[in-house]
C-alpha cells in the first residue's frame, strides 16, 4: 500500500499534534504504552515510537510504512506512539526507568522493541543492550535501519555480535528492495521485496508470525534471512 501525499501530510500533521499536546503536560504524569502484541507480532508485549521521527534509511520506504496504515486508522495507535515520543524526548532516564519497571512485572518470556520506530541513537541502543542483560529470561528482538548505530557498537564492544550483544538480544537488519545496507558482522536481513524481485536463495519467507521465529530458531535467529512481499 503505497499512500499519497495528502495522507501522509494527515498523518504528520496529526502525529506533530498529539506530540505538543502531551508536552503539555508534566512528563512525570505520563507512562509509556507498552503494548500487548497484535496477529503480526503474537502475544508479544511491545514498545513503539512514531514512524519517521524516529526512524533513520527510510526515503525509500516511507510512502509503504506499514504502521502508518494503523497510525491513520487508530487514534489510540497514533496516541500511544506520540506519548511514547514525548516521554522519551523530555526524560529519557524516566522513558527506560518505566520500560524496565513493567518488564520486572510482566509475566512475559519475549519482548519487542519497535513495531513502530528504531534505534534514535548509539546511547538509545546501549540501553536496549543494557535491558537485555538485565532480564535475562526474557527473549528481546528488533528490526532495524540504524546501521550506523548498531555496527558502531559492535565495533567498539570486541568487534563481533556474539561479544557486543547477549544472546536474548536479537537484532535484524531491515532492507527493502536492492537497496545495499552495511551489514559487515553478518546481522540477519530482513528483506521487503519489491516488484519484480524475486525470493533470494538463502533466504525464508518470513512466517507471519514473530513468535514461531524465535521459538524455531531458539531465540537467536543469526544464521536466517527473512523476507516478506511488499505491502
Amino acid at each position: 500500500m503505497s499512500y499519497s501525499v495528502s495522507v501522509l501530510k494527515k498523518y504528520h500533521d496529526e502525529m506533530e499534534s498529539l506530540i505538543s499536546w502531551y508536552a503539555t503536560f508534566p512528563v512525570e504524569s505520563l507512562e509509556v504504552c507498552i503494548s500487548s502484541g497484535n496477529m503480526k507480532v503474537g502475544n508479544v508485549p511491545n514498545v513503539s515510537l512514531p514512524a519517521d521521527w524516529t526512524c533513520p534509511n527510510c526515503a525509500t520506504c516511507t510512502k509503504d510504512c506499514y504502521d502508518k496504515k494503523a497510525c491513520i486508522q487508530y487514534l489510540n495507535v497514533r496516541k500511544a506512539r506520540a506519548r511514547n515520543y514525548s516521554i522519551l524526548m523530555r526524560n529519557y532516564e524516566l522513558y527506560w526507568k518505566q520500560i524496565r519497571a513493567r518488564l520486572a512485572k510482566l509475566k512475559t518470556r519475549f519482548f519487542r522493541f519497535h513495531v513502530s520506530g528504531d534505534i534514535i541513537s548509539a546511547r538509545y541502543f546501549s540501553d536496549m543492550v543494557k535491558t537485555a542483560r538485565m532480564f535475562p529470561h526474557i527473549r528481546f528482538w528488533t528490526y532495524t535501519k540504524s546501521y550506523i548505530i548498531v555496527n558502531s557498537f559492535v565495533h567498539d564492544n570486541g568487534g563481533s555480535i556474539r561479544k557486543a550483544i547477549p544472546e536474548n538480544l536479537s537484532v535484524m537488519f531491515s532492507a527493502w528492495g536492492t537497496k545495499p545496507i552495511d551489514n559487515p558482522y553478518g546481522f540477519p536481513v530482513f528483506l521487503v521485496l519489491v516488484e519484480g524481485m524475486e525470493k533470494p536463495k538463502d533466504y525464508m519467507y518470513c512466517p507471519s508470525d514473530c513468535t514461531w521465529c524465535i521459538e524455531h530458531h531458539k531465540g537467536c535467529p543469526y544464521a536466517m534471512n527473512c523476507c516478506i512481499a511488499k505491502h
